[in-house]
């Protein structure tokens, strides 16, 4: 095999099953997985080109047709049904395709089939194998998907051979028809190739080779002050001043989730290396490991943190209360929103990030901290938001958060 690269498909493809021929290794799925007759659904199909060699890649699009006595018409309609890609070595993108439905199409189930062909320009190696197990345990984070996890932790996955693949929609109940064409226009996204490589395999090379020293500037005591510092002015700039509770309780959770991939040589890079990337794409100097994190980390810390507030309610309730979608949704609005300066909502806040660090609060106690002293801090800070947890649908959560409250506190 040649140099091995890291699975750029397994961000955002959960399923463990990948189809694979003449070099192609692809995945995808229809979203939304169900429409009425007249509505548009998407086939997102990821793909990596697995060998060293530039690649095209010939994509035959065949919608399911009616029976014979009724003329075997299309059920289901693309806008091209024949597509040819350009893959440089190693690249991996996105093919966006949009689906709807035709005038024959009733209530159903319908399978959307493509046909896949790779043609290499010369022969050429694997650059990643044929199947993998990620080094991400599931006691917390259940799925790496959307976490920027894979690229350092791996993704579980097996390859099948396979030229055809086959995408079920299901299709509901009746809609006016639309006087406005839908656009069916196919669209291509690179997702990686070899220049995010060289990144990569810098940051890795610098993390390596300070990792005795990274172990040591990133103790509990120092990732917890700047962390609290960190979250109270970002927080501040998201339109959601932290109460010195919610403060101390955030702290807690973002530096349980740094001990929780530091405290493990195979996980530690799950921390690590996209901050690390992130950094040296924007030319920034990393000598301050401290710095890197609070400026360059506080993304992904945070994203992956709410992941991990999911596992610690989830492990403390006995069951997982939420959807992984609706989870993996909460994860990346709370990170981009408050990347971005713009306002969140104070429900987000206490789920899962604060329920989650109150339940931990007790396995991460600082010096000199008297961990009562913070809980009945955390609590008087929700009890000055009365509004918080009103809306019925939030019903849920204000009843996990009051359990585990009163367990932290007995």
């Amino acid at each position: 095999m040649a140099v091995s690269y890291p699975d750029a498909i397994g961000e955002h493809v959960a399923t463990s099953e990948r189809y694979y021929t003449g070099g192609l290794q692809y995945a995808g799925y229809l979203e939304p997985a169900a429409i009425a007759t007249g509505q548009v659904s998407n086939l997102f199909l990821f793909m990596q080109n697995m060998l060293n060699v530039p690649m095209t890649v010939t994509i035959k699009v065949s919608p399911p047709l009616t029976g014979l006595f009724r003329g075997r018409k299309p059920l289901l309609r693309v806008g091209d049904p024949v597509i040819q890609i350009e893959l440089a070595e190693a690249e991996a993108g996105l093919l966006t395709l949009p689906v709807t439905t035709t005038e024959q199409t009733g209530a159903g189930q319908f399978g959307l089939t493509i046909e896949v062909k790779a043609a290499t320009k010369g022969r050429g190696e694997r650059v990643r194998p044929a199947k993998s197990t990620s080094s991400l345990e599931t006691k917390f984070i259940d799925s790496p998907v959307g976490l920027n996890l894979v690229s350092s932790l791996g993704a579980t996955y097996s390859e099948k051979s396979a030229k055809k693949a086959v995408f079920s929609l299901n299709v509901t109940g009746k809609k006016r028809a639309s006087k406005k064409k839908p656009a069916l226009k196919y669209q291509y996204d690179k997702i990686w190739d070899t220049d995010d490589a060289q990144i990569f395999t810098k940051s890795i090379q610098e993390i390596n080779s300070r990792r005795a020293k990274l172990k040591t500037a990133l103790d509990m005591e120092t990732l917890y002050a700047n962390l609290y510092a960190e979250s109270v002015k970002r927080f501040a700039n998201a339109g959601l001043p932290l109460r010195i509770g919610e403060a101390i309780t955030l702290a807690k959770i973002l530096t349980y989730t740094c001990q929780y991939f530091l405290s493990n040589p195979d996980r530690v890079n799950g921390l690590l290396l996209p901050i690390w990337e992130r950094a040296l794409s924007l030319d920034a100097d990393t000598t301050d490991a401290l710095d890197v994190i609070r400026l360059y980390g506080y993304h992904h810390l945070l994203r992956v943190s709410v992941a991990l507030s999911f596992g610690v309610i989830g492990r403390a309730t006995g069951q997982q209360l939420w959807s992984q979608e609706e989870r993996q949704a909460v994860a990346g609005h709370i990170a981009d929103t408050v990347e971005m300066g713009e306002k969140l909502d104070i429900e987000f806040l206490y789920l899962p990030l604060l329920i989650a660090g109150t339940q931990i609060s007790k396995r991460l106690i600082l010096p000199d901290e008297g961990v009562e002293n913070s809980l009945a801090l955390m609590k008087q800070a929700r009890l000055a938001r009365p509004d918080l947890f009103k809306d019925k649908d939030m019903a849920r959560a204000n009843q996990v958060y009051n359990q585990i409250m009163k367990k932290a506190l007995a």
